[in-house]
C-alpha cells in the first residue's frame, strides 16, 4: 500500500499557504458555491478576488490573498447570505469537519480609554496583549466615538476572556481598563463546537450518568458564567518609543 509521510516542513508549508484561509459553516442549507463566491467578491470590499471552494456539504473554504483582506473578511460582522446564517471559522492545520476552531474574531470596546491611548498604534498594542489585533472600526479610525474606541481582536474562546487590561504609560500609575465585548460567543470544550458552552452541551448531557440528570448548584459553568476578572498588562511609551506589551 502506498505511504505518504509528511515532514514537519511539509506541514509548515501547508500552514503558510492557508495562512489567509477562512471556512464558512452553514448550519442548514448551504447555498451554491458559485453564488456565494460572487457575493463575497462583490460585497466584502476585498482588494483581490477570493477563491471559494467546497470542502464538504456544510463547509466552504475561502482563500484570501493578503493580510489586509484576511483581517477585513475575518472581522466581518454580517454573517447572513440569502437568508441563511453561517459561521466564520479560521482554518487551522488540525481542522476537521466535526470540530470548530476555538479562534474567533471578537469586536470589543474600551470605554473611557484615555485619549493618549487612542492612537492606532497603541490600540494595536492593547489588542495584541490579549489576542491578535485585526483592525479598528471606521468610527474609531476617524475619532468619531472617543468615548469607547472599538477594535477587533482574534481570541481563543477555549480560554476565559479578560474583562480588564492593565495599562501603564511611562512611569505613571498603571490603570485598569475595562473591556466590553459586543457579543459573547460560546465554545464547548467537550464537543469542540462554537455556539454553546459546556454547561449546556446536549452531547455531554446525553452521555452523562443517570445521577447527573439533576445538576447541583456547584456545577461548573461555561466561559461566560464562570468568567472572572483576569487581567493582562500593557505598557506604552507616549508619544514616541517602542510599543511592547508586557509579558
Amino acid at each position: 500500500m502506498p505511504l505518504v509521510n509528511l515532514s514537519p516542513l511539509d506541514v509548515k508549508l501547508v500552514s503558510e499557504f492557508h495562512a489567509f484561509s477562512l471556512i464558512t459553516k452553514f448550519s442548514l442549507l448551504r447555498p451554491p458555491v458559485d453564488l456565494f463566491e460572487s457575493h463575497i467578491n462583490s460585497s466584502w470590499g476585498l482588494l483581490q478576488p477570493a477563491i471559494v471552494g467546497l470542502l464538504d456539504p456544510k463547509h466552504i473554504l475561502i482563500h484570501l490573498h493578503s493580510a489586509e483582506d484576511f483581517s477585513k473578511a475575518w472581522s466581518r460582522e454580517s454573517k447572513i447570505f440569502d437568508n441563511r446564517r453561517f459561521r466564520l471559522l479560521r482554518w487551522t492545520v488540525d481542522f476537521t469537519k466535526r470540530k470548530d476552531s476555538s479562534l474567533s474574531a471578537m469586536w470589543l470596546r474600551l470605554p473611557e480609554l484615555p485619549l493618549p491611548c487612542q492612537n492606532p498604534a497603541i490600540l494595536e498594542v492593547i489588542g495584541n496583549s490579549f489576542g491578535r489585533f485585526l483592525r479598528l472600526d471606521e468610527h474609531t479610525k476617524k475619532m468619531k466615538h472617543p468615548m469607547a474606541p472599538r477594535i477587533c481582536v482574534e481570541m481563543n474562546l477555549a480560554f476565559k476572556l479578560p474583562e480588564v487590561v492593565v495599562i501603564a504609560i511611562r512611569s505613571e500609575e498603571p490603570f485598569h481598563q475595562k473591556i466590553e465585548y459586543d457579543l459573547w460567543i460560546g465554545y464547548c470544550n467537550f464537543c469542540h463546537l462554537q455556539g454553546h458552552q459546556e454547561s449546556v452541551c446536549r452531547r455531554k448531557q446525553s452521555q452523562a450518568m443517570p445521577q447527573a440528570a439533576e445538576p447541583s448548584s456547584s456545577s461548573p459553568q461555561g466561559n461566560v458564567a464562570s468568567l472572572t476578572s483576569n487581567a493582562v498588562v500593557v505598557s506604552a511609551a507616549l508619544p514616541a518609543g517602542t510599543l511592547k506589551p508586557r509579558a
